[in-house]
């Protein structure tokens, strides 16, 4: 057969029937034949093993770019790291910095193994710093809870020993997950390693009151108020009475002990406070006025500041108008008011009054809490807990109109 070519319009054979054509497309040359690779690299020729160098560049051509690109991401803060080494000493603020940038940065990628090398390499460094911890733990919980726990028992019983939040969050995270012997596990270590903790101890009594141990909570917390001293022991002695009027239901048991810390702690007033509310609100039972008053007569001989003295000679007023059923009763207390406590109030309402004036106080009245039509009101001295009657909240707050027209009141009796 013969074949005609376009562009010279010579003839050429066709190759013979069978027979395919070695030339590639016209205009490109045809590839060298391949020898076969030999199965042992020794028998590799220098042709053939230079080919096969030739093409092992270039398939890792695309992964070396890929990896410098990531070196050259991250080499700021790889050159930023100074110490990567645990040291007692702390760490620069700067060096802190870096890491927690290092690990803002990569976190956001997604790459779970490589973050978690990072932070291993952090917290070799960083060991007694408990943001680095706590932020290992936020990342770990989406990831795997069991190696959350791992990672907190990690940092509580070997780096942070002495960091009571870190605990608190360990015990909750596994309590949260049914895991109470965990839990107690945690808090009894932080409470070992220092004691008297009010978070702890108070945590502690909760997690076996929802255990449903109430009893060891109630044993914990009057364990907490047998040990401690000074201004703590009035705060526990109000929690152990509030549990067992709440939790164990043994108000009895709470009102002795009340009894017995008002006796031997007589300026306390929250203590009198609490006194006169266990017995005033008795639920499904009337009010023991008598009681009641002879409560208010030892908080007003009791050691109680002047200040303070005057607070209970109001609430006796108070109370005595609400529950008394004799007049003379109400007239005497009055009475008792105007002449022993009504100096102290007086002092303390020109004292504030001056506190008021004081030049260069641009406060406003009414951002102080007063306005034209209202009486002025005296700093806290725990007035939400009492319930106090408007007039003699108003009395209380010594302005002179209120001292005319209740002074004109009972002098009409």
């Amino acid at each position: 057969a013969v074949v005609s070519t376009q562009s010279t319009g010579e003839m050429e054979e066709a190759p013979p029937p069978g027979e395919e054509m070695e030339d590639g497309p016209k205009g490109e040359e045809p590839k060298p034949p391949v020898d076969p690779l030999p199965e042992r690299a020794e028998e590799l020729t220098a042709k053939q093993e230079a080919a096969v160098r030739e093409q092992m560049l270039l398939d890792m051509a695309p992964i070396h770019e890929r990896i410098l690109a990531a070196i050259e991401e991250v080499q700021t803060f790889e050159d930023g790291i100074k110490r990567p080494y645990f040291h007692v000493k702390e760490l620069e603020r700067v060096q802190l910095k870096n890491w927690k940038n290092y690990l803002d940065h990569v976190i956001p990628k997604k790459d779970t193994a490589k973050t978690i090398v990072l932070f291993e390499r952090c917290l070799i460094a960083c060991a007694l710093y408990e943001t680095f911890w706590a932020k290992y733990i936020q990342f770990m919980k989406e990831l795997d809870v069991e190696e959350t726990s791992k990672i907190y028992r990690r940092a509580c019983m070997t780096h942070l020993a002495k960091k009571p939040q870190i605990h608190l969050d360990w015990a909750a995270f596994e309590e949260q997950r049914g895991q109470m012997e965990v839990a107690r596990e945690a808090l009894n270590h932080i409470d070992g390693t220092m004691p008297g903790l009010i978070a702890v101890t108070l945590r502690r009594a909760g997690l076996e009151r929802r255990c449903g141990n109430a009893q060891q909570g109630a044993d914990i917390l009057l364990a907490a108020l047998t040990a401690s001293k000074g201004g703590t022991r009035e705060f526990w002695t109000l929690k152990y009475l509030n549990y067992c009027n709440f939790i164990l239901g043994q108000p009895e048991v709470g009102e002795k002990l009340l009894e017995e810390e008002v006796e031997a702690n007589q300026n306390s007033m929250r203590l009198y406070a609490k006194l006169l509310d266990m017995q005033n609100y008795k639920p499904h039972s009337p009010v023991d006025v008598t009681k009641a008053v002879t409560i208010f007569q030892r908080a007003l001989e009791s050691k109680l500041s002047a200040e303070e003295k005057a607070v209970f000679s109001h609430r006796r007023l108070t109370f005595l108008e609400e529950h008394s059923d004799s007049i003379e009763a109400i007239i005497i207390a009055y009475q008792d008011h105007v002449d022993n406590w009504k100096p102290v109030e007086q002092k303390r309402a020109d004292q504030a009054k001056e506190k008021k004036l004081v030049p260069g106080n641009k406060q406003s009245w009414t951002s102080r809490g007063y306005s034209a039509n209202s009486y002025s009101k005296q700093p806290q001295l725990q007035q939400q807990n009492y319930n106090y009657q408007a007039g003699y909240q108003q009395q209380q707050q010594q302005h002179w109109y209120s001292q005319q027209q209740q002074q004109q009141q009972y002098r009409s009796y």
